[in-house]
């Protein structure tokens, strides 16, 4: 990918991201209301993260998060204490590691609603402390990058088998 002449490679060190809703289609928590923009710093990049693009199981009743296998390694195989902090707030909950599907539990819907999250909405998970310490709670920082949604010859796909979001490489 080309960089225009005059454009900088270097990033900067706070980003604003608008969310694109359509009006009247979704309404966010007033405290996410408040302002027009939202401020997002980078995460440190230092240590180990995952992201996750909400679907509908995510975002809605089930409210369901599971982590993905490839970051099961960095995560305790038993239940423990977890920490999602985010916006300078925080949630606690449990992290389900003795479980088949590694997950977050049912708090994990306070998180999402508190947050206002859509499907299409990213969230990264930078894992900051816990791992490997037994008793010690995991903690993540989470960025949450609005989406505005999925497109919408996507939008009404995917609620049965008969008519599936395919994914084609």
């Amino acid at each position: 990918m080309e960089i225009p002449t005059g454009l900088s490679r270097k990033l900067p060190d706070v980003y604003v991201v608008k969310p694109k809703l359509e009006p009247g289609e979704y309404s966010l928590p007033a405290r996410l209301n408040a302002g027009d923009d939202q401020e997002t710093t980078p995460l440190s990049g230092r240590r180990p993260f995952f992201t996750a693009i909400m679907a509908k199981t995510h975002v809605q009743k089930p409210y369901q998060l599971a982590i993905p296998a490839h970051f099961h390694r960095r995560l305790p195989a038993r239940r423990t204490a977890a920490v999602l902090r985010c916006g300078g707030e925080s949630w606690i909950m449990s992290y389900c590691g003795d479980n088949r599907l590694k997950r977050l539990d049912g708090a994990w819907a306070d998180f999402a609603v508190d947050n206002g999250l859509l499907v299409g909405d990213a969230c990264v998970f930078e894992l900051v402390s816990g791992v490997g310490v037994k008793g010690k709670e995991l903690v993540f920082e989470v960025q949450v990058l609005r989406g505005g949604g999925m497109p919408g010859e996507l939008a009404a796909k995917g609620a049965t088998a008969d008519d599936p979001i395919v994914i084609a490489d």
